[in-house]
């Protein structure tokens, strides 16, 4: 009683500083155990450490011995350490987060495939997946241009398994947090694996207080897992009841197999919480693992990517020195040499202000132009890493005055976005207004996508020479619903528009070059025309320089916006050409007002004009943000980001991610605000412990209207910090998911792509489906419409055919809105699928044969007594083979006292060739032994030698104690015995009840036997001259 007393106030205590299980990221903030994320940074994060140790920056000094001596590490001390401050690490952790995303998706789309988690024993199907995904990782970044978003999922997955390995096998109870080197290796033998009919796990957790710290039977160099309730891999069922041993389970509270078949309990090290995690004590050592074997994957000197595809691509890789593009749409047709010659002027700026000194990316410069006017043909993609071959190829393009009319394609800025790199600027320059509107929606969904801003240069009237001569409301209505699809766009992206006259372009090269080094965005919103209008801007101390960027609606091209501005102590400010604070006006209502080391606090700009502005205030400074929408799988409890848009009207979840928090004071709201800037909704957030101290969380319902997401905090001052993420979020009433797939994508051969749309209004909807892929893989039909009831669904398939081509990466996005609703906004889904060779693999699925051919001995229970086993002696004989890619090991589960030997043979030898035989001896403290034999294709076969048929075996050891007593005092010459296979009935439990066999002898070496029973524990004492041997089971466990 007293011990069941300490056993809940254990349990008690451990509830009050438990965690909810292994996550997979830190997203619900309460976990201090290491989850998906933390692996996968931490290994990413020390395999760059290392990685700067060994490069000095040009004019620095080395920083050899300094980086990797952070407590804990992250993107943001680590590139403060070694770019001094100078280099923000937004890119680099943006790559480390489209990791983490991949390796998560893993638990949404594979929820049910053990091998995805190397769960019920799937241990060789696990290697065969991470052997193809890194086979495919490595095809890809060895490609010239190397699609490095496609390899970031891959890797992502990669992680996935083989993290899941250190939690769910038995890897760490054998080896600690050493790393697995053969896993995912080509040419590398995985150890033997737990044949099918052996029980590697006894019965634990039966009962409250009872733990898992010694339930497995696995003995030697031989890996299992455990197995799920929920997955392809179903446990062979065991009777709890009637039987003690069994498969391991996974355990924890939703795996119903950990309590429903023998063996009860589990293995898995998810968590340091003992109900979430049956080996929770291990915890710890396995993360440590998965982090060694992550970084391995990454760095090693041999298998490693680093390695085996060079330092720049591995840097490329993850963004620490991204590619980006500054992509030029021109279409020039109706250009004359004056035009292009602005038109190059602008570009010179853009690539002149493209080099900053808070990144640390390499810019690619392409011109696209178009071939034939509105028909979205391109002629001529021009690619360079070098400003003047770009200038000398835009020199020399033709030009010719252009047609009497034409229209711009917006296949143009589709083809665009699809050549530039993720977080690139498009700029467009045209006089026309779009020809193929309806591809507004595939435009937007790639600029999502792939994080593009586009900036539209809009010349000229827009005006056909029919419209100039008469048709002027024509020309209005063209030129308006052009403007706002271009508005439209750029708005989606975080871009603007920007119209002048021709003689106007080269005026805009100062703006636009604003726009390629300007860091975060404060404020972005569109002002009213009312006169008097004052507007804040919060600067806080980590900004370096402020750009303020003014669009008025003038309607003239040389009219400009009138403004004041004041500073935090309401002093008036000359706003000159020169000095710390600088005026421009570019023309076409566009003015610059730029700020150098401005004075932290509130400063006030006040609008002393009727037009209607664009405002953007942007700023120079490490301090950024990211915004993830969160949403909770319903298998498995956890939240996962969404992909594709919120939904309208539902209680949202925003998970706020805050570089170099330690540079601040805190955060401490996120805002959602309109176009024009008013508040939609708002939520306190609450901050992460730990490692997930630089993540916020907030929740709102979403609004049905397009937002903008804004946080607030201080400074460490106590400064009002502000932070805007200048993309539109338009939330939509349609739900779609991609399926799992089916398979790989091989060459020349079909892949289905499933997928469930949901309608998730109130009203009868009927919804239209369509898919786009950038290499033209899908198949027709291309588009499928479903009628469906308010909060209904339905699922569909499209087909894509693979081209010729092993490795070509296809953007697969299928996407959903309302049929007839005019908008650019469509919910959407994506994958990214590379072709692969299908290869036909030699399988060898057959296990090796081992027969038992002799056996001499027996074990009762009375020879099988720990205290005495060792007296009685067993041994046997095997034969053993292989009929398919030969032998690889053998080995026995004989402790130290059997021996085991057998006939020598070597790696590949088959049966066909001769049987080979073993000799196996022990005692019946080894009452039942197994021989295992593993073949090249790790198949493991098992000879058993049961020396005890049906006969329990004891679970319980011997131990041998000093005690302090010497002398026995007795009454009487009795002579009663306790039997160890005595029956306890429960009635004893509340109190011990004891016999004693008491032998009376004259000399003072006297022996004892006591029987002690307590509950329904059997305890064996032997005292022996000051010495107490007994033989005790465990805790949980009964004879």
């Amino acid at each position: 009683m007293a011990s069941q007393i300490v056993t809940i106030l254990c349990l008690m205590f451990l509830c009050v500083v438990c965690v909810l299980g292994f996550l997979p990221n830190r997203f619900n903030l309460v976990s201090s155990d290491f989850t998906h994320q933390d692996i996968t940074e931490a290994a990413i994060l020390r395999s760059v450490a290392e990685m700067f140790r060994g490069t000095t920056l040009s004019g620095k000094s080395s920083k050899s011995g300094t980086l990797l001596d952070f407590k804990d590490i992250t993107s943001s001390t680590l590139f403060d350490a070694y770019y001094d401050g100078t280099v923000s690490e937004k890119r680099f952790q943006e790559a480390i987060d489209d990791i983490v995303k991949a390796n998560n998706r893993v638990d949404q789309d594979h929820y049910t495939e053990a091998a995805w988690h190397v769960g019920g024993e799937a241990i060789k199907e696990a290697n065969d997946k991470i052997l193809s995904l890194r086979g495919t990782v490595i095809f890809i970044l060895n490609q010239t241009m190397p699609d490095y978003k496609a390899a970031r999922d891959l890797i992502g997955q990669f992680l996935h398994i083989v993290q899941m390995f250190y939690s769910n096998t038995n890897w760490p109870e054998l080896k600690g947090t050493a790393v697995y080197d053969s896993l995912g290796i080509p040419g590398k033998q995985l150890m033997a694996l737990a044949p099918s009919s052996m029980d590697t796990c006894k019965s634990c957790r039966v009962t409250s207080g009872n733990n898992c710290t010694d339930n497995m039977l696995v003995r030697g160099p031989m890996l299992t897992s455990g197995y799920r309730s929920g997955q392809d891999r179903t446990k062979p069922f065991k009777e709890p009841q009637t039987h003690q041993t069994g498969k391991c389970s996974h355990g924890g509270p939703n795996d119903t197999s950990s309590t429903t078949s023998a063996a009860t309990g589990g293995i898995n090290k998810d968590s340091s919480d003992p109900n979430m995690s049956p080996h929770y004590y291990l915890h710890h050592q396995a993360a440590e693992g998965a982090i060694r074997h992550s970084k391995f994957f990454l760095d090693d000197p041999v298998y490693g990517l680093r390695h085996l595809v060079g330092d720049d691509k591995f840097q490329k890789l993850l963004q620490i020195k991204a590619d980006s593009s500054i992509m030029f749409v021109i279409d020039s047709f109706g250009f004359t040499k004056k035009d292009m010659a602005s038109v190059k002027a602008v570009t010179t700026v853009i690539m002149e202000g493209t080099s900053s000194e808070y990144t640390n990316d390499r810019t690619e410069y392409i011109i696209m132009i178009e071939s034939e006017p509105g028909t979205g043909s391109v002629q001529n993609v021009y690619r360079s890493g070098s400003s003047v071959g770009a200038l000398r190829y835009l020199d020399a393009l033709p030009v010719d005055g252009g047609p009497a009319c034409w229209q711009f394609s917006l296949h143009n800025v589709e083809a665009a976005a699809n050549f530039a790199y993720p977080d690139s600027r498009v700029y467009v320059f045209t006089k026309a207004p779009p020809t193929d509107t309806e591809r507004a929606n595939d435009v937007i969904k790639i600029l999502t996508e792939k994080r593009i801003t586009v900036e539209f240069l809009l010349t000229g009237d827009w005006a056909c020479e029919g419209e100039r001569k008469g048709r002027h409301g024509e020309a209005r209505r063209r030129r308006s619903a052009g403007l706002d699809l271009y508005s439209g766009l750029a708005t989606a992206s975080g871009g603007s528009v920007y119209t002048t006259d021709k003689g106007g372009v080269a005026k805009m090269a100062d703006i636009i070059k604003e726009s390629t080094t300007s860091g975060t965005t404060i404020l972005k919103m569109s002002v009213g025309t009312a006169t008097g209008r004052l507007i804040d801007i919060p600067i806080d101390n980590t900004i370096r320089e402020v750009t303020i960027k003014i669009i008025a609606d003038t309607g003239k091209p040389t009219g400009k916006p009138t403004n004041t501005l004041t500073d935090p102590h309401k002093t008036a400010v000359a706003m000159t050409t020169s000095g710390n604070v600088t005026l421009k006006d570019l023309g076409g209502g566009v003015r610059l007002i730029k700020i150098k080391s401005p004075q932290p606090g509130v400063w006030h700009l006040t609008k002393q004009d009727s037009f209607r502005w664009a405002l953007e205030v942007t700023a120079q400074s490490t301090i950024d943000f990211s915004t993830k929408f969160v949403q909770t799988n319903p298998l498995n409890g956890f939240q996962y980001e969404i992909t594709g848009r919120p939904i309208a009207g539902e209680k949202a979840t925003v998970i706020i991610t805050v570089l170099s928090i330690d540079k601040i004071g805190g955060i401490t709201q996120v805002v959602l605000t309109d176009s024009n800037g008013a508040q939609l909704e708002s939520s306190p957030l609450t901050q992460g412990r730990g490692r997930a101290s630089s993540i916020f969380k907030g929740t709102f319902t979403l609004p049905a209207k397009a937002f903008q997401v804004t946080i607030r905090g201080t400074d460490e001052l106590g400064n009002m910090l502000q932070r805007l993420e200048p993309t539109k979020i338009t939330p939509i009433a349609v739900k779609l998911e991609i399926g799992t797939l089916a398979g790989s994508l091989y060459i020349k051969e079909d892949l289905k792509i499933p997928f469930t749309v949901t309608n998730t209004g109130d009203s009868r909807t009927t919804i239209d489906v369509d898919i786009t892929d950038d290499q033209g893989f899908a198949v027709s039909p291309l588009k499928k419409s479903f009628t469906l009831a308010g909060n209904s669904s339905a699922t569909g398939t499209f087909t894509l055919h693979a081209g010729s081509t092993v490795g070509v990466t296809t953007t697969v996005t299928v996407s959903a809105q309302p049929s007839g609703v005019s908008g650019h906004s469509p919910q959407f889904d994506t994958r990214r699928i590379t072709v692969e060779e299908h290869i036909v693999r030699k399988v060898d699925n057959m296990t090796p044969e081992c027969n038992v051919t002799s056996v001499t001995g027996s074990c009762s229970m009375a020879q099988m007594d720990p205290c005495s086993c060792h007296l009685y002696t067993w041994s046997g004989t095997a034969q053993f083979g292989d009929v398919g890619f030969g032998l690889f090991q053998i080995s026995s589960t004989v402790g130290k006292t059997g021996t085991f030997t057998y006939d020598n043979f070597t790696l590949g030898h088959t049966i066909d060739k001769g049987a080979k035989k073993a000799y196996i001896g022990s005692d019946c403290c080894d009452p039942e032994s197994y021989i295992n034999v593993v073949d090249m294709a790790s198949n493991t076969a098992q000879c058993t030698f049961d020396l005890a048929p049906g006969l329990t075996k004891p679970v319980y050891d011997c131990t041998t104690t000093t005690t302090t007593t010497t002398t026995t005092t007795t009454t009487a010459a009795t002579n009663t015995t306790t039997s160890s296979s005595m029956d306890v009935d429960g009635v004893l439990g509340i109190g011990a009840i004891v016999g004693i066999a008491v032998g009376v002898t004259a000399v003072l070496a006297a022996t004892i036997v006591t029987a002690v029973l307590i509950g329904k524990r059997f305890i064996c004492i032997t005292k022996t001259s000051g010495k107490v041997k007994t033989s005790q089971p465990p805790t949980g466990h009964t004879l």
